[in-house]
C-alpha cells in the first residue's frame, strides 16, 4: 500500500535517491532501483566543459499535509568521477532542492585529490531551508532535487545510490485530510441527526460548514464542548462561537465560554441558560486554507449540579510557584546590598577629621610619604573609590531592564505574534525565542536576590522574591485592556484577545521558569542584585508544533547541555483555563515529574552579580586607617620630642 511520501511516521521524512538509470531517477522512501548510475564523458575540456543533469522527483504523490521542518537534517551525495590525468576526484556539485514553490540552493566544492585517496561523500547537516515563510506541504504537491556538476575532461562519472545518497528530514507533524474528515457530509440545509450527548468526531475542511441537528429537553445549562487537536498555526481554524439555532430558527444569545489549553489542545465550552425545549441545530463553520480535527458533545443541567458552571473558578490570582527553584531553601545564605554605603560615609568622616588633625604640614618626608600619604590612599580606595563603584554597579543601566519592563515588553511582542495576521513562520519564531530574544539579540535584565540556595554539587542557585509577587493574570489582562481595540460585545472578549491571554499565560510561565533555573553562580555573591546579561544563540526548541518554547539560547551554554535542561524542565502538564464572560479569569495547572539533577544545571557567565572594586572594604579602610593613625603617632612623638629639646635650648641660653 503507497503511503504518503513526506509524513511524520517513523522514517516518514527519509528520501532516498533512486535510479533506474539517468533519465529515470526518483525520491522514495525505501531503496530500490540500480546500486550506481554512470556518465562517460569524451569531448570535455575547461574551455567547453560538458554539464550533467541529473532530476529526482519525489514518488509516491503526496497524499497528506505534513509540516516542513527550517533545517535539512541531512543531506548526503555520493558522486565520483574517474579520469586517466588526476584519477578519482569528486567534481563542483550544485543541489536544487525544490519543496512546493520554495528552492533552496546547496553548493559543494570539489575535491581534485591528487593523492587518490577520495575523501567523503558531499555532506551537509542541519543546513537552512528556504521554506519562504511557508512550512505547509500540501497533498499533491511535489518535492524535487536537481544535481548539477560540470565536467571539464574527459572521464566517467558515477553517483553511488542504494542509501549513499540521501537526504533527510525531520517530520514533526502530517495528517490525512481524508481519514480525519469523518462527520461529512452536512450543511446548514442539511445537518446530521444526532444525540446532543453523543461525542462526535469530525474535521473542519477549509470553509465548510458541519452542522447537526438533535434534541434539547428541560434544563437550567446547556453546554457543548468542543475540543481542537494542536495544529499548526498556520492552517489552524477560527474556533468561533458556534452558531446555536433555536427551536423559531432564531439564533441563540451570546453564552459564556470557558477555554482551556492542554499540553496543546485546546477544549472550549459554551454555555447558555435557561433556553427553550425543542429541536436544535449546531454549525460550526472554517476558513480557506485552514484544516484541524475536532471532537464535541453536549450537556444539559440544573444549577448546583456538578461541576456546570463557572462558579467552580474560585477568581484567586495565580502566583508563581518557584517551578525553577532546583535548589533547597534548608542552607541558604542571605544576601544583602554591597554598596558599602556606611564604608563610604565612616571614611569621609575618618578623611574629614584627619584634615582637621593634620592640617599643619608635616616637616617630616619620610613620615609623609611612607606611612600617612599611603594611608590615606589606601583609605580613599578602600573607603571612597571601591563602595562608589559598587553602587554604581547596582544602578540599572540604560541598557538594561528590570523585571517588570522584560515582561512588558515580552507581552507586546505576544499580542503581535497572536494577531490572526501574523504569518505562522514569524508567529513561531518570536513566540519559540526565550523571552522573545531572537539570534543575536542581548538578553539584558537586573534582578534582585534574597539568598543564594545551596544545590547538591556545591554552586548555588539565586532566589529572586520579585517572582513570587507576580500577578499573571493581572498583568495579562491588563494588557488586553491597554491593546485592545475591539469593544467586548456582551461581556465577551474578540478572538485576537482569548487568543494572547492563553499564549501570553503559557510562554510567560516558560519563560520565568527557565530564567529562574539560569541562576546558578559557583559562589555566594557579595551583592543581593544580580545583572542577567548575554547575548543570545538560535537553539533547538521544544514544545508545541504551533508555538515552540526555549529556541534560543546564552551563547557560552552548548547546545547538547541546552537540550538536557530543556528535557529536565519542560513541564509533563500545562493546562491553562480562561473563563470569559462577565467576569474575567484564569486558572493554572502545572506539572513537573522529571527530578533535575543538579549537575545539568549551567553556571552560565550571563549571571553577573555586582561587586565592590576591592573585597573586603571593611578592611582595606581599617588598614588606610592604621596606616594614618601610625603616622600620625610618630609624627607627634617627633614633634613632643623636638618642642622638649626646643624647650632645654631655651633654658639653658637663659643661665648662660
Amino acid at each position: 500500500m503507497a503511503m504518503a511520501a513526506i509524513d511524520s511516521e517513523e522514517g516518514g521524512g527519509e528520501l532516498w535517491f533512486s535510479c533506474e538509470d539517468i533519465n529515470d531517477c526518483s525520491l522514495t522512501e525505501f531503496h530500490i532501483g540500480e546500486q550506481s548510475i554512470t556518465g562517460t564523458v569524451n569531448s570535455a575540456s575547461p574551455l567547453s566543459p560538458e554539464t550533467v543533469f541529473i532530476e529526482l522527483p519525489m514518488h509516491p504523490e503526496q497524499s497528506q499535509i505534513a509540516l516542513i521542518p527550517d533545517l535539512i537534517d541531512e543531506l548526503q551525495v555520493d558522486l565520483r568521477f574517474q579520469d586517466d590525468l588526476i584519477g578519482l576526484s569528486r567534481p563542483d556539485l550544485q543541489v536544487t532542492i525544490i519543496i512546493a514553490e520554495s528552492t533552496t540552493v546547496i553548493e559543494f566544492e570539489d575535491d581534485p585529490n591528487p593523492t587518490g585517496g577520495l575523501s567523503s561523500p558531499y555532506f551537509v547537516e542541519d543546513e537552512p531551508l528556504n521554506n519562504d515563510g511557508n512550512r505547509l506541504f500540501w497533498p499533491g504537491e511535489e518535492i524535487r532535487i536537481l544535481l548539477q556538476f560540470e565536467i571539464e575532461r574527459p572521464g566517467t562519472w558515477e553517483l553511488n545510490l542504494r542509501g549513499a545518497s540521501f537526504m533527510l528530514l525531520d517530520i514533526i507533524w502530517s495528517e490525512d485530510v481524508e481519514s480525519r474528515n469523518v462527520d461529512e457530509p452536512s450543511s446548514d440545509g442539511s445537518p446530521r441527526m444526532t444525540q446532543l450527548d453523543t461525542n462526535h468526531y469530525g474535521a473542519l475542511v477549509e470553509d465548510d460548514r458541519d452542522c447537526w441537528t438533535f434534541e434539547v429537553e428541560d434544563h437550567e445549562l446547556l453546554r457543548i464542548t468542543f475540543v481542537w487537536e494542536e495544529v499548526p498555526s498556520e492552517i489552524e481554524q477560527s474556533h468561533g462561537q458556534p452558531d446555536l439555532i433555536l427551536p423559531d430558527r432564531r439564533l441563540a444569545p451570546t453564552p459564556e465560554l470557558e477555554t482551556e489549553v492542554t499540553n496543546g489542545e485546546t477544549r472550549m465550552t459554551w454555555q447558555w441558560r435557561a433556553l427553550p425545549t425543542g429541536e436544535y441545530d449546531l454549525c460550526i463553520g472554517g476558513r480557506l486554507n485552514a484544516f484541524q480535527p475536532y471532537q464535541w458533545a453536549g450537556l444539559i443541567a440544573f444549577e448546583g449540579i456538578g461541576p456546570t458552571s463557572p462558579e467552580q473558578f474560585d477568581y484567586s490570582s495565580w502566583q508563581w510557584e518557584g517551578f525553577g527553584m532546583k535548589a533547597e531553601e534548608a542552607g541558604a545564605k542571605e544576601l544583602n546590598a554591597a554598596s558599602g554605603l556606611m564604608v563610604l560615609i565612616l571614611s569621609l568622616a575618618v578623611l574629614v577629621g584627619l584634615f582637621i588633625e593634620v592640617r599643619e604640614d608635616t616637616t617630616s618626608k619620610a613620615i609623609r610619604f611612607g606611612i600617612f600619604v599611603p594611608g590615606v590612599l589606601v583609605l580613599i580606595l578602600g573607603g571612597i573609590i571601591s563602595p562608589l563603584w559598587a553602587i554604581s554597579g547596582e544602578v540599572q543601566s540604560s541598557d538594561e531592564d528590570s523585571l517588570d519592563d522584560l515582561i512588558d515588553k515580552r507581552l507586546d511582542q505576544l499580542w503581535h505574534a497572536s494577531h490572526p495576521s501574523t504569518p505562522a513562520s514569524s508567529r513561531s519564531l518570536h513566540v519559540g525565542a526565550t523571552f522573545g530574544m531572537l539570534d543575536g539579540e542581548t538578553l539584558s535584565v537586573r534582578l534582585e536576590s534574597d539568598a543564594a540556595w545551596p544545590l547538591d554539587d556545591g554552586r548555588w542557585q539565586l532566589h529572586i522574591p520579585a517572582l513570587y509577587e507576580l500577578d499573571f493574570e493581572a498583568i495579562i489582562f491588563a494588557k488586553v485592556a491597554e491593546k485592545g481595540t475591539n469593544r467586548p460585545v456582551d461581556d465577551m472578549l474578540d478572538s485576537h484577545s482569548r487568543t494572547f491571554i492563553l499564549l501570553a499565560a503559557r510562554t510567560l510561565m516558560l519563560d520565568i521558569l527557565m530564567l529562574e533555573a539560569l541562576l546558578v553562580v559557583d559562589e555566594v555573591p557579595d551583592s543581593n542584585v544580580i545583572h542577567f546579561k548575554t547575548e543570545m544563540k538560535q537553539s533547538g526548541s521544544l514544545g508545541l508544533i504551533q508555538d515552540p518554547t526555549w529556541g534560543t539560547r546564552p551563547i557560552d551554554i552548548p547546545e547538547g547541555r541546552w537540550r538536557l535542561m530543556q528535557d529536565n524542565l519542560y513541564p509533563n502538564l500545562i493546562s491553562i483555563t480562561m473563563l470569559d464572560g462577565a467576569k474575567d479569569d484564569l486558572e493554572f495547572r502545572v506539572q513537573i515529574n522529571n527530578v533535575m539533577d543538579h549537575n545539568l544545571m549551567y553556571s552560565t557567565d550571563s549571571v553577573q552579580p555586582s561587586e565592590p572594586l576591592l573585597e573586603s572594604q571593611y578592611l582595606w579602610v581599617i588598614a588606610g586607617v592604621f596606616l594614618v593613625v601610625i603616622g600620625i603617632g610618630i609624627e607627634n612623638r617627633r614633634r613632643n620630642k623636638a618642642k622638649q629639646i626646643l624647650k632645654q635650648l631655651v633654658a639653658e641660653n637663659m643661665w648662660n
